[in-house]
């Protein structure tokens, strides 16, 4: 990790990442897909697909238990909407596609939207990490959209804000909770379960290097599965891209 470097608080929108949700009659929406651009292409990835890349019915059932009998019907929309990405040379493109074409029953909504809820957004990285892996940027996005959902709906997180925000290197934002305390968020990826207690050592000896102490660190490690945050030290929290997990951290470091 690096040290902090005067950060823009202008959020990049280049890669125009959006969620796809699919909304069959009779069920709740789902989100199904995530798209962004990446170069000229647009790139879809689905928790409801196999690794092999084809539609998942297990999965479908899993989310839309109501309409399973329309799983046929929801393997054909996954299939318009990989050619209406592979047409695309936006997100918004493929946007405006599923506006045009209703009976797909596909709608694309920002990622910050309120639907995008913060465990689906996880659930959706998690799931799609196995077959296409996504870029850091995207990653930064999701994370940050995570954090976003759970300050927003903890009565006590409420007040925190996000001070700045950071789009490279391993430093995502900077937050500040209502008693004044900072902590920064930092990510890595491609990290073992092995070597996830001397990243957090080092996250320590940073945290004291750079900041006498004054900020505390937590640092996201989305490649490890846990139950809960490993509360390393009194600066420095780890965890993983569960939202329960983050939500769990980041209260009792507000409250440190």
């Amino acid at each position: 990790m690096h040290a902090m470097p005067a950060a823009s608080k202008r959020a990049r929108s280049r890669h125009h990442l959006k969620l796809v949700q699919y909304e069959p009659p009779g069920a709740q929406p789902h989100v199904c897909a995530a798209i962004w651009c990446d170069g000229e292409r647009v790139q879809l990835v689905s928790p409801l697909r196999e690794q092999s890349g084809e539609p998942d019915p297990g999965r479908y059932q899993r989310e839309f238990p109501d309409v399973f009998a329309s799983v046929g019907a929801f393997e054909e929309a996954l299939a318009w909407l990989d050619a209406a990405c592979f047409a695309a040379g936006d997100p918004r493109d493929v946007q405006k596609a599923c506006d045009r074409h209703p009976e797909w029953f596909l709608r694309c909504v920002r990622c910050d939207e309120s639907i995008a809820a913060a465990r689906g957004l996880a659930g959706l990285i998690r799931a799609t990490e196995k077959t296409t892996p996504v870029p850091d940027s995207i990653m930064r996005v999701c994370l940050l959209e995570i954090i976003k959902r759970i300050l927003k709906g903890d009565l006590y997180l409420s007040d925190t804000q996000i001070e700045t925000t950071f789009h490279d290197g391993n430093d995502v934002a900077v937050l500040r909770f209502v008693l004044g305390r900072a902590l920064f968020v930092a990510m890595r990826r491609g990290i073992t379960p092995t070597d996830a207690v001397r990243q957090g050592l080092l996250a320590h000896d940073r945290v004291n290097a750079y900041f006498k102490g004054w900020k505390r660190c937590l640092l996201v490690l989305p490649d490890i599965e846990i139950d809960q945050p490993m509360f390393l030290t009194p600066q420095v929290v780890i965890t993983n891209m569960d939202p329960g997990n983050i939500r769990a951290a980041l209260a009792r470091m507000a409250n440190r």
